[in-house]
């Protein structure tokens, strides 16, 4: 519904700037507002006829102070359009490429153009038709209490298996709440996408680990850290707001799990230092990975978001960086497709902190989502999932 209402909106838009030849016209706030009131009446709702809607336009026109004298001006437009029904103008060859594939897939035009100058054309087509599918929800299961088989068993009428991490992902086939579903209600498995999953494979964790999760909320990963090192272990999960925090302990108690110690804490100020084996930092980002969860995000998004988000993640690896053992391993992972967060951030972390290296991931981790640099690195346009980037990062000893 949202893409349907943001891909009207560009299209009259596209319209408007076709008609209107005049620059001071098309410069026009109020008057542009007016015609998207009556385009929107002519073009989309079958109801209202052209005449009532040109004439109700043009009386909206009239009453206001700036546009009472370009009421002449709306008239002769929405005409126009009346007569030209049927053989509009549309995004063509002859638009430029960046306004055609911001109208056409509903993106704004710095977010295309941007992308063109990463990924090139044929890789930013496909992204942007990704963001605008429905996306698929999935389910984890649990690592231990129930078998593979009584989980399939349970879940075969809305679910198909998927693989992913320890093969622990399954697709829902079927349209529903998630807390209609029972395996969800009674803790046997919990809402997480198969590229998060790799994250976690990259940190290797084994049983009695102490492991800590600098920004855990919504829970996902912590709970599957958990459940990877058993009671021998902890995991302590930190978050900076309350309300994030209670999502984090909500998914703890559904799924039973023990030994998770939940910490009240801002990631650039850490309470502690050189006490944990394995530090994740899944840090704020963009989210340009995961746009197409979340369809607002591309117009709520400016390029100066991108810039504060980079210096966050900065604050956040270097204290991360010292929560770990010698010896130890730091996960720096993101959602975002931009390099200013992803492998250039490492690569500044890595200068600034010459006791850490790059490591690639472990065989556990398919060589298809592991680039030449050894970043894992899942993208849309290759691998049709979730976008996701990780480092993993030896602390030496």
């Amino acid at each position: 519904v949202v893409y349907g209402i943001l891909r009207r909106r560009l299209m009259m838009d596209f319209i408007i700037d076709h008609f209107l030849e005049n620059p001071r016209l098309r410069d026009n706030d109020q008057l542009r507002r007016i015609l998207l009131l009556g385009l929107y009446q002519l073009l989309y709702m079958d109801k209202v006829p052209e005449h009532a809607a040109v004439h109700e336009t043009v009386e909206c026109a009239r009453r206001g102070r700036e546009t009472r004298q370009v009421a002449g001006v709306v008239n002769g437009l929405l005409r126009n359009v009346i007569r030209a029904k049927g053989r509009l103008p549309r995004p063509d060859e002859n638009v430029p490429l960046v306004k055609r594939l911001s109208i056409t897939y509903s993106h704004p035009e710095w977010l295309v153009e941007r992308w063109l100058g990463l990924y090139g054309l044929s890789h930013v087509r496909k992204l942007l038709e990704f963001n605008n599918r429905v996306p698929d929800m999935f389910l984890r299961r649990r690592v231990h209490g129930i078998s593979r088989q009584q989980f399939e068993s349970a879940v075969r009428p809305i679910c198909e298996p998927v693989g992913g991490y320890a093969g622990l992902y399954y697709r829902l086939i079927r349209t529903m709440p998630i807390e209609g579903i029972a395996m969800f209600r009674e803790g046997q498995c919990t809402v997480q996408a198969p590229s998060s999953g790799w994250v976690v494979a990259l940190m290797e964790v084994r049983r009695a680990d102490t492991v800590l999760d600098v920004c855990s909320a919504p829970g996902g990963k912590t709970t599957l850290i958990a459940e990877m090192i058993g009671d021998r272990g902890a995991v302590c999960a930190c978050e900076v707001r309350m309300y994030r925090m209670r999502r984090v302990a909500e998914a703890v108690m559904r799924l039973r799990l023990r030994k998770v110690y939940l910490v009240l804490a801002n990631g650039t100020r850490l309470p502690f230092a050189g006490l944990f084996d394995k530090v994740l930092l899944d840090a704020p980002c963009s989210g340009t990975g995961v746009m197409h969860r979340h369809p607002d995000a591309r117009w709520i998004r400016t390029p100066e978001q991108i810039s504060h988000a980079a210096e966050s993640q900065r604050r956040l690896l270097d204290q991360a960086a010292e929560a770990v053992v010698p010896g130890g391993c730091l996960v720096y992972s993101t959602c975002s497709l931009e390099p200013e967060e992803n492998e250039r951030q490492v690569e500044a972390f890595l200068e600034r902190h010459p006791a850490y290296t790059l490591e690639r991931p472990p065989s556990s981790v398919p060589q298809t989502y592991v680039d030449n640099a050894g970043y894992l690195r899942i993208t849309p346009f290759e691998h049709n999932m979730d976008g996701i980037f990780a480092a993993r990062l030896r602390r030496g000893a």
